[in-house]
């Protein structure tokens, strides 16, 4: 009989793959072996041809429910093997890695009714996994994925966990994180003084939920790091947890038992609910009712939106806290306000005092933290991640750079950091790591960066950063490769990156007509050394060529203009100072004095940035003339513009001259409308619409049927909207897929601008050797 090799590459470790293939053997009666290696699954059979294909079609075609196979291949092999039997063969940690490595999987159906089957061994048991769920990406300290690999590698299982470990029937058969009351994870919980409180692991959760019941803020450490969490119904509590952690009107998760729960306070469609109760179980928003019927604090959850960030339990110990709790929770990150989520267990020992009356830690360390992921879906079902972290970083499939040989790693964006790395025609997207500008987050960032690139094992050919000379990541990507001889490093264009990304997502980088990039944010820095952000490219033969933006305004006091939508508004109205008396009221005289001192001084820098043109309108309007939390006025603004039902959509005219957008009449129309009507919503809505109704009128001035949409403003679910219900019968529009609009996509997208720069240099040797 012949013996047969078949190779495995995808995310097919921490799924349950070599017991789904020794059940398989089992059942098809083959003997061999299956192993996990740095680059996927191996596995050898004795069969001949036709029952080896069989068996190998049968795992390629039904996989388990959380792999994702990318590549396989099947081969006779040279030298025939006598197997006796079928195991799963130790682990090979030989070898450069080529797999996906498995995000943290939510807790599975089968393992909440563990949970409340009191008869059961794990009755109440706050870490109960199986190969369905669980920790894998935040625990994973090597490849590959096995338990001495993991944070869990200090714990012994008991005899009872080691028989379901050994049991091919069992679905805890080879589950890298069987643990049970026998051989536990060890809760421990601190009280304000630093304490610990020693009572039995079996009653910490009641005195948890008693506590949160009585109108304590606890700290919880979740699957990527520690939570705080309160009672959601009870506004002194609320107030106090806004008032300790310093985020006065930024909006807080809410974690509910269960969705039926949840259904009482907010909408919840079927695709909605699909997304909650799916394996990376995000924060979803969700349209709130007019009446709260569990007592919510709405106002004080969510000030002035219309939409609450929704969740149910991602992992077994707040699935327990929620159900014993039977209420709404706030569940929001436990950090200072403007830091990173913190993970480590004497980092919240020593800072979330200041804010929680009681610190839930337990014995498994945490190595790759994340916040959870937040996801938003609009009217027209367009899919909108806002937060690309827990449950969905860092695998990326499918792979958009099929001609890629080196090793890649892109920095990203430096206001909302996460990296990028291609090895092995694999992709790797980190988890959102923060506004780079905080030396907190600078820390975070380069710790993961640290573990993930020595788990990879990558030496990158490459080093990508923004074109930006003043970002910190500039620098620490100028430290990295001196301190690995990397030579290579290149500079992105912000904006280039961004559409380079929502290209390559839609798989239009090859693509042989034009297409017309919207690129909409805050901030980035241009190939003029002026602050970009209302770009509009046309992408054609490996080019990208900026076409429009929005006539230049002056960009005052640096950073400080994205938090003080009134310093936009002043810039905005230069042109029409007849109009400045309505947002004079917002500063002081001494404060209105120099800014017109620096207004006139006529800084060398300026911005075409549409988050700030949308500021300075916000402002205008009486919206928001200071910010407490980025994008504070621009979501605002939105459920303003949502509470305007028209007959017919209205807008307000931009004007083209050659490549800029002039935004003067548009000023002078709205404002006249504002100072007639003093309609706020209506006039919110007519300003949204301008802008969908601008991206047509440029389409139509390029004669591009092609548009595909990134940067921050996409974030705007009404704007998205819009342009759908404009633009989609005539034209081909593309949005981002399973990244976010906003700067986490910039890692990627500095890959894609390469590809695009490597694929233009072998076109123009080709027509070369041609014409020559």
């Amino acid at each position: 009989m012949d013996t047969f090799h078949i190779h495995i590459k995808g995310m097919v470790q921490g799924v349950g793959f070599r017991p789904f293939v020794h059940q398989l053997a089992q059942q098809m009666k083959v003997c061999g072996y299956v192993s996990n290696t740095k680059n996927g699954i191996h596995i050898e059979i004795n069969a001949d041809e036709n029952k080896a294909n069989i068996f190998c079609q049968k795992i390629i075609r039904n996989p388990p429910e959380n792999a994702l196979i990318t590549g396989y291949s099947i081969a006779k092999t040279t030298v025939k093997k006598k197997y006796d039997n079928f195991r799963i063969k130790p682990d090979s940690g030989d070898g450069i890695p080529d797999l996906f490595l498995t995000p943290d999987i939510a807790i599975c159906e089968d393992c909440k009714n563990d949970l409340s089957y009191e008869q059961g061994r794990r009755f109440r048991y706050p870490f109960t996994t199986c190969l369905h769920c669980g920790p894998r990406y935040s625990i994973s300290k090597k490849l590959p994925y096995d338990r001495i690999n993991t944070t869990m590698s200090h714990l012994n299982m008991c005899p009872a966990c080691t028989k379901e470990y050994q049991n091919i029937n069992d679905r805890r058969y080879y589950s890298q994180t069987n643990s049970c009351p026998d051989c536990p994870v060890q809760m421990h919980l601190y009280d304000k003084s630093n304490s610990e409180i020693k009572i039995d692991q079996d009653v910490i959760i009641t005195t948890i939920s008693e506590a949160i019941i009585a109108g304590q803020i606890v700290s919880v450490k979740g699957t990527g790091g520690f939570l705080l969490m309160c009672d959601a119904t009870n506004l002194d509590t609320v107030i106090n947890l806004r008032q300790r952690k310093h985020r006065p009107t930024k909006p807080l998760a809410i974690l509910y038992p269960d969705i039926q729960m949840a259904k009482k306070d907010v909408f919840i469609n079927n695709l909605e609910k699909s997304i909650l109760q799916s394996k990376s179980a995000p924060i979803l928003l969700c349209r709130k009712k007019e009446i709260s019927n569990t007592g919510l604090c709405t106002d004080e959850i969510a000030p002035e939106l219309d939409k609450i960030g929704v969740m149910v339990p991602n992992n077994p110990l707040l699935y327990l806290i929620a159900k014993e709790c039977s209420l709404p929770l706030v569940a929001t990150s436990g950090n200072i306000s403007g830091s990173p989520i913190l993970y480590k267990d004497e980092d919240a020992l020593t800072h979330l005092f200041d804010i929680a009356d009681l610190i839930l830690t337990y014995d498994r360390e945490i190595v790759m933290p994340q916040d959870d992921s937040v996801i938003q879906i609009t009217e027209t079902n367009q899919k909108i991640i806002l937060r690309r972290s827990r449950g969905l970083a860092p695998g990326y499939f499918p792979h958009p750079f099929s001609n890629i040989s080196e090793s890649l790693l892109a920095f990203g964006g430096e206001l909302k950091g996460a990296f990028a790395i291609h090895q092995n025609g694999n992709i790797y997207i980190s988890q959102y790591l923060g506004d780079q500008q905080s030396f907190e987050s600078q820390k975070a960032y380069a710790q993961c960066m640290s573990q993930l690139t020595a788990m990879l094992d990558i030496k990158p050919d490459v080093i990508f950063v923004d074109s930006h000379p003043g970002y910190h990541l500039s620098l620490a990507a100028a430290t990295f490769g001196q301190a690995r001889g990397i030579k290579k490093l290149s500079n992105i264009q912000h904006h280039k990156a961004h559409f380079g990304a929502v290209l390559a997502e839609n798989t239009l980088l090859n693509i042989g007509e034009p297409i017309l990039g919207i690129i909409w944010d805050g901030t980035g820095y241009g190939d003029d050394k002026q602050i970009w952000g209302s770009e509009a490219f046309i992408y054609e033969n490996y080019e990208m060529q900026r076409v429009a933006h929005l006539k230049y305004f002056q960009h005052l006091m640096n950073d400080k203009m994205s938090r003080e939508p009134r310093l936009s508004a002043l810039s905005l109205l230069e042109g029409i100072a007849q109009y400045q008396y309505l947002i004079e009221p917002y500063f002081n005289e001494t404060e209105w004095k120099y800014y017109h001192k620096v207004l006139s001084s006529r800084s060398e820098m300026m911005t075409s940035s549409m988050g700030r043109f949308l500021d300075g309108i916000a402002c205008i309007l009486g919206i928001g003339n200071l910010q407490t939390y980025e994008g504070e006025t621009a979501m605002k603004m939105e459920v303003l513009a949502r509470q305007y039902k028209p007959e017919k959509e209205a807008y307000y005219d931009f004007e083209i001259v050659d490549d800029e957008i002039q935004y003067i009449p548009f000023f002078e129309a709205f404002i006249n409308d504002f100072v007639s009507s003093g309609d706020v919503p209506k006039i919110c809505r007519k300003v949204l619409f301008s802008l969908a109704r601008l991206v047509e009128v440029l389409a139509d001035n390029f004669n591009i049927d092609r548009i595909a949409f990134s940067g921050g403003v996409f974030q705007n679910a009404l704007l998205v909207d819009m342009i759908k219900k404009l633009l989609a019968g005539n034209k081909h529009l593309y949005f981002h897929i399973q990244l976010s609009p906003n700067d986490e996509n910039i890692g990627f997208g500095q890959i894609a601008f390469h590809t695009i720069q490597e694929e233009k240099t072998k076109n123009q040797a080709s027509s070369s050797f041609l014409n020559s």
